[in-house]
């Protein structure tokens, strides 16, 4: 479809060409500039003028233009239409000779700040009666948008002509519009695509900047407030680019380009802000000016961004990023001669405007259409794994359920033995080494049990931390006063502060990487704990390093250490359930702490660094 859109394009070419091959009447033309904008038409007469092409070209500028043309009175009598574009200028004085007074000149004016019923539909222009087979005229140009100006004198049928031509393609261009705005009013509503509406909102704005800047609003306006036709079409036609800027914008955050080129135009964004207070404060040429070079810059920076595009399939990337550089070539030969950085030569460049909307409704197209696609591909897919995935979910209920009472039957049925054996062998009749192997092989089974039930609290989302200030070096010390083997930890702690975080889950953490060092390192050997303060790329951390040299067991494989139910072959003699290190991990990610292993000098260290 978007390729149809460009067929639409090119068929608006062939049609504003017509207007150019109309018969001109208008036989020679001559510039002079006027700097100051001071010059009366009597100086103007006795001033050199250089030749000029078909069209006008001066940009934003605060001199006046006097344009001389002579023109051929029609070959078979009668008035001739003197047709002049483009509509937005704001003032234009026609001067010609007074048939009822010789050396005298009468003035008439035209443009989007007067009302003018000689008008034509689309052209600035004043009905002319000839006064001799060839007539000097002169034109001055004083507009606060570019001095762009093109000239013809038509006979009524050429004039008709170009009507005609003109009022096609414009129908046909709001046609494309219209289409393209049903287009995305329906990717709106099934897609409920966030560019899709911003899409609209830019078609808004370019369509109806586009009817204004073809003169199409002077005919909506009361003559006595035809003034109201500059400021308005000023105020689209900012509108119209900072639209058609956050669209792109859009566009290209969607598609994962470039970072920086997005920063840009969200620059450019304010710029538009900037440009809408500057007209409000009076100054309307200094803001369109502004506007047309931000709307260059475009043009020439949507080309680079367009091709960072990482995201999205690479054939509608591809697509998308040559209708951006299509677009970017007319809006460069749309802006070049509104800026006066080139001259036009030929006068259909006054509606590129047409050529460069139509593109970008061709990018439209293409996205909704790949996007509308995607949809239906991913609606069939769901259809046919709908009836699995209520399979395993209740699968997975079951397994939810099945495990809970497991765990309520575990923790219910071996707590109470265990501290009845607890109990039993604290009595005076049990030998020391007994009640203390007792003891130890019962620690060890409540510890199961215990990480069990943690594990469960962790599966159901019920570990919700509760952020307190907290010293880490005072919990250390509890963790360590209450452990198997207080004597064998080494603590080494530097200045340090409190922390905000849950103190009970951020002892679980410590505990268990304690518990694990004593557990699986070399019988009677030292445990090293560091706890320091630590400064890097702008956070402050707390340090925590539990280190221990590796037992019988030998060092645990680091690509399986943090895995649920993961235990060294050679860790099998002691009592454990694969679970310590599986919940550090979890609780970590909870606490928004890093946990890291290394292996240094052959030695086991974890590390956890806690936000300061």
């Amino acid at each position: 479809m978007y390729f149809k859109a460009l067929l639409v394009s090119l068929l608006l070419g062939l049609l504003l060409s017509a207007p150019a091959s109309a018969h001109d009447l208008v036989t020679s033309r001559a510039v002079l500039v006027d700097d100051s904008g001071d010059l009366e038409l009597q100086a103007v007469l006795r001033s050199e003028f250089k030749d000029a092409g078909l069209i006008l070209v001066g940009g934003f500028t605060d001199a006046a233009y006097w344009l001389r043309i002579t023109v051929r009175a029609p070959a078979h009598g009668g008035p001739f239409e003197l047709r002049i574009r483009p509509t937005f200028l704001d003032e234009v004085a026609l001067y010609e000779p007074d048939a009822a007074r010789p050396g005298a000149w009468l003035r008439r004016t035209t443009g989007d700040r007067h009302a003018n019923p000689d008008r034509p539909v689309t052209t600035l222009g004043f009905l002319m009666s000839p006064l001799r087979e060839e007539t000097t005229y002169y034109l001055r140009l004083k507009t606060t948008s570019s001095s762009l100006l093109a000239v013809r004198a038509l006979g009524p049928a050429d004039a008709r002509a170009d009507d005609l031509v003109r009022e096609l393609s414009h129908a046909i261009y709001l046609g494309v519009m219209l289409s393209m705005a049903v287009l995305a009013l329906l990717g709106l509503i099934n897609l409920r695509s966030r560019l899709a509406a911003v899409y609209l909102l830019y078609l808004t704005t370019q369509t109806t900047a586009f009817v204004a800047l073809n003169g199409y609003l002077a005919h909506f306006l009361p003559a006595a407030h035809a003034q109201w036709g500059d400021t308005i079409t000023s105020i689209l036609v900012v509108a119209a680019a900072g639209t058609g800027v956050l669209f792109y914008r859009n566009v290209f955050r969607d598609y994962a380009a470039s970072v920086l080129g997005v920063r840009v135009l969200d620059g450019f964004l304010l710029i538009f802000i900037a440009e809408l207070c500057l007209m409000g404060f009076g100054q309307t040429g200094l803001a369109l000016q502004i506007n047309g070079n931000v709307v260059l810059m475009l043009g020439l920076l949507a080309p680079v961004i367009a091709v960072s595009m990482r995201a999205g399939p690479a054939r509608e990337r591809r697509i998308i990023c040559w209708l951006v550089w299509l677009q970017a070539v007319a809006v460069t030969i749309m802006v070049m001669p509104l800026l006066g950085l080139i001259s036009a030569r030929v006068e259909w460049i006054l509606d590129a405007p047409l050529g460069q909307g139509v593109v970008a409704a061709a990018v439209m197209c293409a996205i909704l259409h790949q996007r509308t696609r995607g949809l239906v591909e991913a609606r069939r897919h769901a259809e046919m794994e709908i009836n699995m995935a209520h399979s395993l979910l209740d699968a997975e209920r079951k397994r939810a359920a099945e495990q809970a009472r497991f765990m309520d039957m575990l923790t219910h049925e071996l707590k109470t033995p265990i501290a009845a054996v607890k109990m039993v062998f604290q009595l005076p009749e049990a030998s020391d080494s007994a009640r203390r192997y007792a003891l130890t092989t019962l620690d060890d089974m409540d510890a199961v049990v215990e990480r069990c039930r943690q594990l469960d609290l962790l599966q159901q989302g019920r570990f919700t931390p509760r952020r307190e200030p907290c010293r880490v070096n005072a919990l250390m010390d509890e963790v360590l006063a209450s452990c198997s083997a207080p004597d064998r930890l080494r603590l080494a702690t530097g200045p340090v502060c409190d922390v905000e975080s849950d103190r009970h889950l951020l002892k679980i953490v410590i505990s268990n990487l304690v518990d694990n060092a004593l557990k699986y390192s070399a019988p009677g050997s030292d445990i090293d704990c560091h706890i320091e303060r630590r400064e890097g790329e702008g956070q402050a951390h707390i340090r925590v390093s539990i280190e221990n040299q590796p037992g019988p067991a030998g060092l645990p494989d680091p690509d399986k250490l943090f895995e649920k139910y993961y235990r060294s072959p050679h860790a099998h003699k002691h009592t454990g359930s694969g679970l310590g290190l599986y919940l550090v991990r979890h609780l970590a990610e909870l606490l928004d702490v890093r946990l890291s292993y290394d292996q240094v000098h052959q030695r086991a260290r974890f590390t956890l660094w806690i936000p300061a």
